[in-house]
């Protein structure tokens, strides 16, 4: 038959994939010609041909499904899945083994396995950042987590505004969206509203630690700013404590912190306790005591200084016995010295106490008297006494019946000036 030219070929617009076929001569299968065999071929065969097919474009209006679910296009959802064959956002990406769990919020998911080191990673050119947007319809980028390869410098931005960094160096800082900073950590310490120089704790203003309040003479490292060194063989806590309402106490451990001692309390009226908690001191009055029954008092509505043992004024204004004890004050006041002393006495109960001695502000001396004689300075004045009866090494200056009388080591009394 002679070459003739096929003309006016029209496109096949419809055809059947699996039943329209077309010939073709497999020349390695000489089975029925020598020169080959004629088979059938569809366009299904087209498509599943080997070893690859190269096609310029393509169009495909239904699902795209690669090897399972090695890749997915769900064209009912209009969504893609890389590793799974049911995704369940736009884009969903998914590690080998990875939870399928899904969330109705999502766009995109991309979720890596717990055996997998690197769930995500972005590499981007070494000279710019690399960084992962968060944006809205309103905004392309609200939000940003980013890598500055000319700094080094790992960077957070919330609404626009960098809030947190991290330098090469290993320092740690956290800014206000504003160009200020609020606290950095680096290898001195951490320094909140300032950088730290000095310490491991460093702060530009007020300290202040929130929470529940307990015992802190049981357990001061729970409920107190504590501080700890030796490897927790000694402790230093400072805190409220709630076994004493409206206290501060400073609370010191025994060498292997088996035994917690109250170093110092400061009480709601501000009077401070060394080793001890303060006695309820009267409202006008403001002291320190230290240990048992010593103690340093002072008036707010005077000049009076007061060195007490087992005394202090109570909560109606009275002399107090701290313990069952004798009592002794040595009071300052409007440039008098006086000395008192008093007999042993019940806790808590009042104490009566006797002026002993007394030096004026003339520089008179006063032994058993309150007041000198008018117009006398400089003077030694003692009250009347009981005569001694036993010797001493030394002598006794006494006064009996308004003479002035001398007792010898011996015995020997000789009256120094008649009455």
């Amino acid at each position: 038959m002679a070459d003739s030219k096929i003309t006016a070929l029209t496109a096949l617009t419809a055809a059947d994939p699996a039943n329209d076929m077309m010939p073709i001569v497999d020349v390695s299968d000489t089975s029925m010609a020598a020169s080959g065999t004629t088979k059938r071929i569809s366009i299904n065969n087209i498509l599943a041909c080997s070893p690859t097919a190269t096609l310029a474009s393509a169009t495909i209006t239904g699902d795209l499904t690669v090897d399972t679910s090695t890749l997915k296009v769900d064209s009912t959802n209009n969504r893609v899945g890389i590793n799974t064959a049911s995704p369940a956002h736009l884009l969903d990406i998914l590690a080998t083994g990875a939870s399928t769990a899904t969330s109705s919020f999502a766009v995109a998911r991309i979720t890596g396995a717990s055996a997998v080191a690197n769930d995500l990673t972005l590499i981007g050119p070494n000279t710019s950042q690399v960084r992962i947007n968060f944006g809205d319809v309103d905004s392309s980028s609200v939000g940003e987590v980013g890598y500055d390869h000319s700094t080094n410098r790992m960077r957070f931005v919330v609404s626009g505004n960098e809030q947190y960094r991290i330098d090469p160096s290993g320092v740690f800082t956290w800014l206000d969206g504003a160009g200020g900073t609020r606290m950095t950590l680096n290898s001195t310490g951490l320094g909140v509203g300032v950088v730290p120089t000095v310490g491991k704790v460093q702060t530009n203003g007020a300290f202040l630690t929130t929470g529940s309040i307990g015992n802190l003479s049981s357990n001061p490292t729970a409920n107190a700013l504590s501080f700890d060194y030796s490897s927790g063989s000694r402790i230093l806590a400072l805190g409220a404590d709630n076994s004493t309402a409206g206290s501060l106490k400073l609370i010191v451990a025994s060498a292997n912190a088996s035994v917690y001692r109250e170093a110092v309390t400061i009480d709601a009226a501000a009077n401070v306790g060394v080793g001890v908690t303060p006695s309820a001191w009267f409202s006008s009055w403001k002291a320190v005591q230290v240990g048992a029954s010593a103690c340093l008092a002072s008036r707010t509505d005077n000049f009076a200084a007061i060195i007490g043992q087992n005394w202090f004024i109570n909560g109606a204004g009275n002399n107090t016995y701290i313990g069952s004890n004798f009592a002794t004050q040595y009071r300052q006041e409007a440039g008098i010295h006086s000395w008192y002393t008093a007999p042993s006495g019940t806790a808590g109960n009042a104490i009566t106490f006797t002026q002993a001695m007394t030096l004026d502000a003339l520089g008179n001396l006063l032994v058993g008297l309150t007041a000198a004689g008018t117009t006398a300075a400089k003077t030694i004045q003692i009250a009347n006494g009981t005569a001694p009866t036993a010797n001493v090494t030394g002598g006794q200056l006494y006064v009996e019946a308004g003479a002035l009388k001398y007792r010898g080591s011996s015995g020997t009394v000789t009256t120094l000036a008649n009455a």
